[in-house]
């Protein structure tokens, strides 16, 4: 977490990636025989994202082979999990309507209207979550936790991570804003 601006940054930089001030050091191992901070979530979500509570830090991993951002609970002063349907895949739709009108025979464009149902259908199956922090200095950040299509394990997955989030840093003070159900 950069001390200056109040962004959390990835682990082992040392200097924030916003506002180029240096970064404080890594916290020192605990002793041997210390006891281990309490681990509150562990969810393992599409894309190889990886988002971990563990004592009073919050995790994210955006990638497989990415360095995990690190947040303090104690900086965090809102949390939101925001969802919406994929609209990129309206892209297609759009291309195939436009197309409609200067294609000619019938079988070309029953291709193309079948294509835009597809869009239209990949839009409306699936959602994309964002988890918005926001921090001290009301610093926003925003963790992409991944596309998923609705009413799958995936996402089960991901509102079951969202509510044992919710429930730990809501104990500890912070506003926490409910998606649309």
């Amino acid at each position: 977490m950069c001390k200056r601006c109040g962004r959390p940054q990835q682990a082992g930089a040392g200097r924030c990636a916003a506002c180029g001030g240096e970064l404080p050091d890594a916290p020192l191992p605990s002793p041997v025989g210390a006891t281990a901070p309490e681990r509150f979530l562990s969810a393992e979500l599409p894309g190889g994202r990886v988002l971990a509570g563990e004592g009073n830090r919050l995790s994210f991993r955006p990638g497989p082979s990415a360095t995990p951002f690190l947040l303090e609970l104690g900086s965090l002063r809102r949390l939101s999990l925001v969802h919406r349907p994929r609209y990129e895949a309206l892209a297609l739709t759009a291309a195939a309507v436009v197309l409609l009108p200067f294609v000619p025979g019938a079988g070309p464009r029953v291709l193309l209207g079948l294509l835009a149902l597809v869009g239209l259908a990949l839009a409306l199956s699936t959602r994309r979550y964002t988890l918005v922090l926001e921090s001290t200095g009301q610093v926003e950040t925003r963790w992409e936790l991944g596309t998923v299509r609705r009413g799958s394990s995936q996402e089960q997955r991901l509102r079951s991570a969202w509510l044992t989030l919710a429930n730990v840093v809501r104990s500890r003070g912070v506003t926490v804003l409910e998606p649309p159900a």
